[in-house]
């Protein structure tokens, strides 16, 4: 498959169908990929419902789902390495579980539990882990770009085989944070993947409201770099163009755009009422014509790969693993107090040594 960037329809590689649009068996992904890449799919979905129902059921505060862009999500983060580094943002979820992190530490974060990585210290949808080189994500929209160039900029400088990813959405492709992070990475040709989903709404302001450009990806010929538009809803095809740009930036061919056309089901998250700002029928539309779970099956089917009866089964798998992953992450403990201040930096500072005394006292421990 010849993968160009800057091209004026989405690469795809199956139909809304998932019949295929290309010659699937001369892309180099067998069998056994295409089953792993429906996996994730199913999985991703059944924790992320799971995690929204917690906060329809008053256990949680806040959630964003991952609903329509699994594809994006999964596609995106399989071509990685563990020793590569993600910076995700706050609706990475599904790219975070195929990085390593686990379906109950996943349900650790949203309930505040120790189980959580990041131990109940940060906003939910803001987990990490070191060892995986999961950076957590911040509220801040964009501002994980300039550090996720800066760590590729560190990668190439120390000549390691390591690339960066950076998520965004396409609303902090509208910040300076975007510009800056495009300008540095191109002109030190640093190993990053900038990956934007584009799934059409900033909340609740629609991506021509806010670009004059018909595609994102076209922003990246301004500063010296490929930009590639993607179906976000072809899990193939994402997987495919991330590889492209995953082994580009390997080989010290430099950073890359990528730009994952795609939609979400939920509302921008549990505070937002989505309602008021989509036209009717337009998530019916999406749900019904271009899910990208569906369509991974549908295009199993049409390979021989997928009955009924495996469906069933892999149903009951996955809801037996998130039901697991959930007792795990409700035994654990709820974060002590008197350890709020704890990580705020590697050592504390005379002022918070001085605040957590005075909340000792408070605590009496």
């Amino acid at each position: 498959m010849d993968i160009k960037p800057f091209t004026a329809e989405p690469i795809r590689v199956l139909a809304y169908d998932g019949t295929p649009v290309e010659n699937v068996d001369k892309l180099g992904i067998g069998k056994d990929d295409w089953l792993k890449m429906y996996r994730w799919l199913v999985f991703a979905r059944a924790v992320d419902d799971r995690g929204y129902i917690l906060v329809r059921q008053g256990r949680a505060g806040f959630y964003a789902q991952i609903a329509g862009q699994e594809a994006s999500q999964v596609g995106s983060a399989l071509p990685l390495r563990k020793e590569d580094w993600m910076y995700p943002d706050h609706r990475s979820q599904g790219s975070m579980l195929v990085k390593g992190l686990s379906a109950a530490e996943w349900f650790g974060h949203v309930l505040g539990k120790m189980l959580d990585p990041t131990q109940g210290r940060l906003m939910p949808h803001g987990p990490g882990r070191n060892d995986l080189h999961i950076v957590p994500p911040s509220s801040t929209v964009g501002n994980k770009i300039t550090e996720a160039v800066g760590t590729a900029m560190a990668q190439r400088i120390k000549k390691r085989k390591e690339v960066t990813i950076t998520y965004l959405g396409d609303g902090a492709t509208s910040e300076g944070d975007f510009h800056v992070g495009m300008n540095f990475a191109a002109v030190y040709q640093a190993p990053v993947i900038i990956f934007v989903q584009n799934n059409q709404y900033a909340i609740s302001m629609r991506t021509e409201q806010q670009t004059h450009t018909k595609t994102i990806a076209e922003k990246a010929k301004a500063y010296g770099m490929d930009g590639y538009l993607v179906d976000g809803n072809d899990i193939i095809a994402v997987y495919l163009v991330t590889k492209h740009c995953a082994d580009k930036a390997r080989a010290g061919g430099g950073p890359s755009l990528i730009e994952a056309y795609t939609y979400r089901y939920g509302p921008h998250s549990s505070a937002d009422d989505d309602t008021r700002y989509r036209p009717k029928g337009e998530l019916e539309m999406w749900r019904t014509q271009r899910d990208p779970v569906t369509r991974m099956r549908k295009f199993l089917e049409t390979k021989g790969l997928w009955s009924e009866d495996q469906e069933q089964k892999l149903q009951t798998e996955v809801k037996a693993q998130v039901a697991q992953a959930m007792e795990e992450a409700e035994k654990s403990p709820a974060p002590e107090p008197i350890t709020v201040l704890d990580y705020a930096y590697e050592k504390l500072t005379p002022h918070l040594e001085w605040e957590r005394r005075e909340l000792a006292a408070e605590l009496g421990v």
